[in-house]
């Protein structure tokens, strides 16, 4: 597909599939990014938010796009869930995302994103390694009032971008709902957005020394099936 193709066209007019991934149903073209709470007792994980089109919206036949927040992960990683998109195409130029958002119970950030994009980048924002400030898109939040508010985002994509993320995300506790997304080359008279995804960083890597350091002090684990059965 040619995402060009979709300037000053609703975004949220796009086909819709199915996803076997998760309960709720994603548009075609959109992907999940989801934080896991593991189960050492089980071995096995949950979700932490549920993302894709909210069925209510759904039966009344004017879907809107949501993220709810369900279970937290752990204290040293950053919980954020998100339906974004990866474009290509669009190097050295000044790109707007907009819609009408609401949200409702926030406890940390929810709104519209977009930036510099690649494979896995959400995923090592939530590890909060190294450097991973510079990997956080622009973002204008909604104020979580639970009505809805006009939100865009606009972004300079660097000449030498081979791709664009964006899309809707949660960071934290709540639920948030987009709904008549457009997407936009715009020109230089448009101000671009000064702020990024409400992350807090510092306190997951405090968090995850912290736990690093109660790793440390464990007793010797034994290794476990070593028969292979």
């Amino acid at each position: 597909m040619d995402y060009r193709t979709l300037l000053l066209a609703p975004l949220a007019a796009l086909v819709l599939s199915v996803s076997a991934t998760t309960p709720l149903r994603l548009p075609s073209g959109w992907l999940e990014h989801n934080t896991f709470l593991f189960s050492e007792a089980t071995l096995s994980a949950s979700k932490g938010y549920e993302i894709g089109i909210d069925p209510a919206s759904d039966a009344a036949g004017s879907p809107s796009l949501t993220v709810r927040f369900v279970t937290p992960t752990k204290p040293w990683v950053v919980d954020m869930g998100a339906a974004h998109q990866l474009l290509s195409g669009y190097a050295g130029q000044r790109l707007r995302l907009s819609g009408q958002l609401r949200a409702d119970a926030v406890k940390g950030w929810a709104g519209l994103f977009l930036g510099r994009g690649a494979w896995g980048q959400l995923d090592r924002i939530v590890a909060a390694g190294p450097g991973a400030e510079a990997l956080l898109p622009a973002g204008t939040a909604v104020a979580p009032d639970g009505d809805w508010h006009e939100v865009s985002v606009v972004f300079d994509v660097p000449a030498d971008a081979a791709q664009t993320i964006l899309g809707l995300a949660l960071v934290g506790e709540g639920q948030v709902w987009a709904r008549n997304l457009q997407f936009q080359v715009v020109g230089a008279e448009v101000p671009t957005t000064p702020t990024t995804i409400g992350v807090d960083l510092q306190s997951a890597r405090r968090a995850d020394a912290e736990h690093m350091a109660q790793m440390a002090k464990k007793p010797p684990s034994p290794l476990l099936n070593a028969a292979l059965d």
